[in-house]
């Protein structure tokens, strides 16, 4: 492929008509970033939320490189320095599993600890022993990432340490990360109000870009540096990350629907079933759900069936608890003492409050603003793959016995109103 000197083009559901710089849009097309196109970035089909059930990861790249060359009007970065902050942000989902986050965690309920921002740095650097070819790791329909010549035909002979501080804005290090991994960073500023404008909600689209052309970078450190007039425009976002995620959260087949692939997963991971394990999380969502449906373990393939027919499990109710929420491998064990508990099958999954963030910013004008509140509670649910519905002593029983595993302090049920208030300043 030669380097296109013309400016890339694209339609974008929030942003209208936009470009990005031709470098930009010629990694957009190397198999890494493509590979989104097949990623959801709602974690799964939802059922109650038809509309964002098949935004992809890609589209959401494409718009968080976007909002990476909005940034630094007035400032000192170059034109070498903004294409590597855009490649940051064009590629900080490229190593993420089928499903995203969805699968991400099934497998660290086995405490794999596997991270796709630092799986993807692992492989830039050559140095992930369990992956032959490093950076050349055929990442997606049997094609090399793309990313090492296409450093090579955009930086030349400075390719290496362009590469290097890719790597280490991926990581949420070095003059990058703060703009990709932060307490509010390009990545969620656009996922969210994507989310919100898929999901239906009245949404404000120019607010991403609002904020990021108030961002400049510290002219000493590099670090984002806001505006004032941007203070508004983060408190609504605030106000709409809440409206997001208590649907998100709380939508109880979803929940089911989230649960049910997870058990899928662990199941066919535990089996030894998803091929090279180290290499399992290069599937795409169609690869992963067609792997699935053909698996030996006829749990496995009838579960993600009974999924894709909407036959969902039951499920006992979503409790909420205070505190930090366990680990997978903690969740993991409590299935079996459920289980056991109450003597039928029982699969459990937690979600930390993603409701609510604190929000720590420096502004023009000196000093640090602080918005939001941080997060003091969790989520969980548990479901059955027996198909009676939870009998209230069995919903009762769940409720004392997590509380008790856990050790954490049952809030409520996550239909009660009085949890859906949150400030918006702390």
């Amino acid at each position: 492929m030669t380097m296109s000197s013309q400016r890339f083009s694209f339609f974008d559901a929030l942003y209208g008509e936009v470009e990005l710089p031709a470098a930009l849009g010629d990694l957009a097309r190397m198999p890494v970033v493509q590979r989104l196109r097949d990623i959801r970035l709602s974690n799964i089909d939802s059922l109650s939320m038809p509309g964002i059930s098949n935004i992809s990861r890609y589209e959401h790249a494409l718009g968080s490189a976007f909002l990476a060359s909005s940034i630094g009007r007035g400032s000192q970065l170059t034109d070498n320095d903004l294409i590597m902050l855009g490649a940051t942000a064009l590629l900080h989902d490229a190593a993420i599993t089928g499903f995203g986050h969805l699968v991400e965690e099934a497998l660290q309920y086995f405490d794999t600890g596997f991270d796709h921002e630092k799986k993807l740095a692992v492989l830039l650097s050559s140095s992930d022993k369990a992956h032959l070819g490093g950076v050349n790791f055929q990442i997606f329909q049997g094609r090399q990432s793309g990313i090492q010549p296409w450093a090579q035909r955009v930086f030349g002979s400075s390719s290496p340490a362009c590469i290097a501080e890719i790597i280490d804005g991926l990581r949420g290090h070095g003059r990058w990360g703060p703009y990709i991994s932060s307490d509010l960073d390009l990545d969620n500023l656009d996922n969210l109000v994507r989310i919100a404008y898929h999901m239906g909600l009245a949404v404000d689209r120019e607010m991403p870009v609002r904020i990021a052309r108030g961002i400049t970078p510290d002219s000493a450190s590099g670090t984002p540096v806001f505006a004032d007039a941007t203070i508004a425009y983060i408190g609504d976002w605030v106000q709409l990350r809440h409206a997001v995620y208590t649907k998100l959260m709380l939508s109880k087949v979803d929940f089911v629907g989230k649960s049910m692939l997870l058990y899928a997963v662990t199941t066919a991971y535990s089996n030894g079933d998803l091929g090279i394990r180290e290499q399992a999380w290069t599937l795409t969502d169609r690869d992963l759900i067609n792997h699935l449906l053909s698996s030996p373990d006829p749990e496995v393939s009838r579960t993600v069936q009974a999924w894709l027919l909407s036959e969902l499990w039951p499920l006992a109710d979503l409790f909420w608890f205070g505190g930090e929420p366990p680990s997978f491998p903690m969740v993991k064990a409590f299935c079996v003492f459920a289980s056991a508990e109450l003597d039928r099958p029982c699969f459990a999954y937690r979600i930390r409050d993603k409701r609510v963030r604190r929000i720590s910013i420096r502004v023009a004008s000196g000093g640090v603003v602080e918005l939001g509140v941080n997060p003091d509670r969790w989520l969980l649910g548990v479901v059955s793959r027996k198909r009676e519905p939870f009998s209230r002593r069995e919903i009762d029983r769940l409720r004392e016995v997590a509380s008790e595993f856990f050790e954490a302090t049952f809030i409520g049920l996550a239909d009660a109103p009085q949890l859906e208030v949150t400030p918006l300043f702390g």
